[in-house]
């Protein structure tokens, strides 16, 4: 970085300079190797398998309204439940409505991540249901109703 009159630096920017200097070339050098570096293959998304975990999760009785909203358009036949993970429905008031719910449980639990939280705790307070049983009922397993059936 010197030019050719540059007596009037001091002994200080010299040295900062020079830091700058070797860093930039620490990334130009580490740039070219990650060039030649091969990724792995990223692996194909199932997206029928979570188009079908989605449409389960949308026949839930206390299903978000976001997600019964969208489960209207899909069973008017307006798109699929594939088009919807897929991000081929993803102009759609009722898709990106429901995007932004996830964004905000997402920003949620990151902030409950800072606070300490762990993972399990984090999921409990955005999931009440887990609290119940295996079966997400909060009725002894004796006790059937229509939604067991």
């Amino acid at each position: 970085m010197t030019t050719p009159n540059d007596s009037w630096k001091s002994a200080e920017l010299r040295a900062a300079e020079a830091q700058v200097d070797a860093r930039f070339k620490e990334a130009q050098d580490l740039a070219n190797r990650l060039k030649d570096t091969p990724l792995p293959p990223v692996p194909p998304v199932d997206f029928k398998a979570i188009a079908q975990q989605v449409e389960r999760a949308a026949q839930e009785k206390d299903a978000p309204e976001q997600l019964k909203a969208l489960k209207r358009k899909v069973d008017a036949g307006e798109f699929t439940w594939e088009d919807v993970v897929s991000g081929k429905a993803a102009q759609d008031p009722d898709v990106q409505a429901m995007q932004q719910e996830n964004v905000k449980k997402m920003k949620q639990a990151f902030q409950m991540l800072q606070e300490g939280l762990t993972p399990e705790e984090i999921m409990n307070a955005q999931d009440p249901r887990r609290h119940r049983g295996d079966d997400g009922d909060e009725n002894a397993p004796d006790i059937f109703t229509e939604d067991k059936w």
